[in-house]
């Protein structure tokens, strides 16, 4: 019996997920089948089922592979321009990379997942790329007294929401000057008014 970190295994599963990564990339989610990613990768059923026991555990851990990660902001720019640049490419990566839609919609099917399972990790993975960045910014900004401190998931949701929400539903895709509009909606009620007066300035 191979350990979990026999190289074998380690290689048998990255051409597991490179299969089915590409398979997600060229025909979608319903493309991840059990024989298409065998065939594709030249590995065993039974090999798969060793390392994923679903295929929903599969296609959750191909997206996770795949999960693009925002720019990180220049930490010595004020908080405004942080958080247009960190917005500016979460918008991006949500509204041109082809998989980013049929991702968000699938997670958005409020599947349960324990902390072990390939979906929760997905759940966790979609957090650090897109919440981390976020909640770092907003905490530097309360630390140094710019922004009233507050609910920073909250802040997540008023900031990067309403574009998967656009792009989920087909709304027109979000400009530069809509970001900015969603940056400083945010901010109006956020900055303290020594953080105003440095905007204004």
């Amino acid at each position: 019996m191979h350990s979990p970190t026999d190289p074998r295994r380690a290689r048998s599963r990255s051409k597991l997920l490179d299969a089915a990564a590409s398979l997600l990339v060229s025909g979608g989610a319903a493309a991840v089948t059990v024989d298409a990613v065998t065939r594709l990768s030249g590995v065993a059923r039974t090999t798969l089922y060793r390392n994923f026991p679903s295929t929903d555990s599969l296609i959750a851990a191909a997206f996770r592979r795949l999960l693009p990660t925002p720019d990180p902001p220049p930490a010595d720019i004020p908080v405004r321009e942080q958080l247009l640049h960190l917005c500016t490419s979460m918008t991006r990566l949500i509204q041109e990379a082809p998989l980013q839609q049929s991702m968000l919609g699938w997670l958005a099917m409020g599947r349960g997942a324990s902390d072990d399972d390939e979906v929760g990790q997905l759940r966790r993975g979609v957090v650090d790329s897109y919440a981390e960045p976020l909640h770092a910014v907003l905490t530097a900004a309360e630390s140094d007294g710019t922004l009233t401190p507050g609910d920073r998931d909250l802040a997540v949701a008023q900031l990067a929401g309403p574009v998967v929400l656009a792009r989920m539903i087909g709304l027109r895709p979000y400009s530069a000057a809509d970001v900015e509009t969603l940056v400083d909606d945010f901010l109006r009620g956020r900055l303290t008014g020594a953080g105003a007066a440095g905007a204004d300035s």
